[in-house]
């Protein structure tokens, strides 16, 4: 299901501003991952499951600036799964469940605009998700940097 609008302007400066700040938030070993995590099983490595989160988030970048609806959703519904398993949960303290649920909530919100075409709001909701993102990502820096 592909829409075609004349001005791409807004979400391709939106997305740009996105991903910068999503690279800019995730750990270097991410980069380092040869290997597909497409299966994710118990013991696959953090790395690996990073690189399939940094996977579904390009997904849906690709889709808001090619405005394809169905890359989008695909690429939320991949973040949601993965935000449900267990190499998810890295602390149990409230604020951290409060990032992963606020994290939740913006994905459903992306997910949505995506199946409605709504190209404007799933960049606004992208944005959303990726800020959360790398909130969370500071927050299990400094919790892990407290522990140390």
């Amino acid at each position: 299901m592909r829409s075609r609008r004349k001005s791409k302007g807004p979400i391709v400066i939106v997305a740009s501003v996105v991903a910068t700040l999503f690279v800019a938030g995730m750990a270097s070993e991410i980069w380092r991952v040869a290997a597909s995590a497409d299966d994710l099983k118990p013991d696959v490595s953090l790395s690996a499951f990073m690189r399939k989160k940094l996977e579904s988030s390009s997904t849906i970048l690709e889709g808001l600036t090619v405005e394809d609806s169905e890359m989008i959703v695909r690429g939320a519904k991949e973040l949601l799964q993965l935000s449900k398993v267990e190499k998810w949960q890295v602390f149990v303290d409230s604020e951290y469940r409060e990032y992963s649920d606020g994290f939740r909530t913006n994905v459903k919100k992306l997910e949505e605009a995506g199946k409605k075409g709504n190209f404007d709001n799933a960049a606004l909701q992208w944005f959303d998700t990726m800020k959360s993102c790398v909130e969370c990502h500071q927050h299990v820096r400094n919790e892990r940097a407290k522990n140390k």
